[in-house]
């Protein structure tokens, strides 16, 4: 018991270092930020100007960069683009899939690998169920702030393509729902009870399948963190608003799924997990009213739902340039 507690603790120590050069911060998690201006957009990134005929206007669509552009002309010699998204960038989909399942397979591999380090004869000759509780929820614990280690997807903290000044800015300049709670709300809500939560329920569910991580439960709970790792890809890295609004609703019904895994393997982490949907929900609500009052600048609505071609919009695996 003794030799499998080092090697737990020897394993942790190592993930947090980790974890302070290149995990990403909870605050990463918010679904939205407290802001002091409160901006207006226009409802058009360029409009017609006033008096123009629409009987002499004449329509050029052409493509640049993969997008599409509305040219309108008119006799008074102005004109105006209007940026139409009408391609699926499917190439963004591909990415998401494939990061997602690469991830899980590192994370699959990993606790793989730790159990059968902690089952084998010359570090144990007792259980592995005996490694201390205290010692498995830290071990889980940290896996909330560093499965992105395991991702081939950039994430906010160590992507290598920086947003550039004018991105970074609109970013910031969105509008915040009235109701957005106070910063300290989100110190409660992530790392304490969300965090907290699935720490706790994960080493219950350990202890409960003779000390094995790579079990089906534990795996459902990694799924988990993938799509907020994606999300945290798509709402950070990338500024796609509309695509992390989806993306929450996926990090909801994926925390429901695991909530029933661990529901059959017991009970009562089943339903102590299931808690932590509340803070999802508030979330969810909370990005998709952002996303409502946030018009895209280009076209004056709501930003799509789905990734979108657009040169301010590039999916990008770690290695890419």
């Amino acid at each position: 018991m003794a030799s499998n507690s080092k090697i737990l603790a020897y394993l942790l120590a190592t993930i947090l270092s980790f974890s302070l050069c290149n995990g990403r911060s909870f605050t990463d998690k918010k679904s939205t930020r407290p802001l002091s201006s409160r901006p207006s957009f226009s409802t058009l990134h360029s409009t017609i100007p006033d008096g123009s005929t629409s009987t002499s206007t004449a329509r050029l669509l052409h493509r640049r960069n993969s997008s599409t552009f509305t040219s309108i002309h008119n006799r008074g010699g102005g004109s105006s683009t209007i940026i139409v998204y009408d391609q699926v960038d499917w190439t963004a989909l591909v990415k998401y899939a494939v990061g997602i399942a690469v991830q899980m397979s590192f994370l699959f591999g990993f606790f793989t690998g730790v159990d059968k380090i902690l089952a084998h004869h010359y570090f144990s000759s007792s259980p592995i169920s005996r490694v201390p509780f205290a010692l498995n929820v830290a071990f889980l614990y940290a896996f909330n702030l560093i499965t992105s280690l395991f991702s081939i997807l950039p994430s906010s903290n160590n992507e290598r393509r920086k947003p550039t000044k004018e991105r970074n800015q609109e970013y910031h300049k969105r509008n915040i729902p009235s109701w957005t709670p106070p910063g300290i709300a989100f110190v409660f809500g992530w790392p304490l009870l969300t965090f907290g939560i699935r720490a706790i329920t994960g080493a219950m569910i350990v202890q409960e399948v003779d000390g094995r991580y790579a079990s089906p439960a534990i795996m459902s709970l990694m799924f988990h963190l993938c799509i907020g790792d994606l999300w945290n890809t798509v709402n950070n890295v990338e500024r796609r608003l509309g695509v992390s609004v989806v993306l929450l609703f996926g990090l909801w019904l994926t925390k429901a799924f695991a909530a029933v895994q661990f529901y059959k393997v017991r009970p009562q982490a089943g339903k102590l997990l299931a808690v932590t949907l509340t803070w999802i929900t508030a979330a969810v609500a909370l990005q998709t009213r952002t996303w409502q009052i946030n018009p895209d600048s280009n076209t004056g609505k709501r930003e799509p739902l789905v990734p979108m071609q657009h040169p301010k919009w590039n999916t990008k695996f770690r290695w890419e340039k």
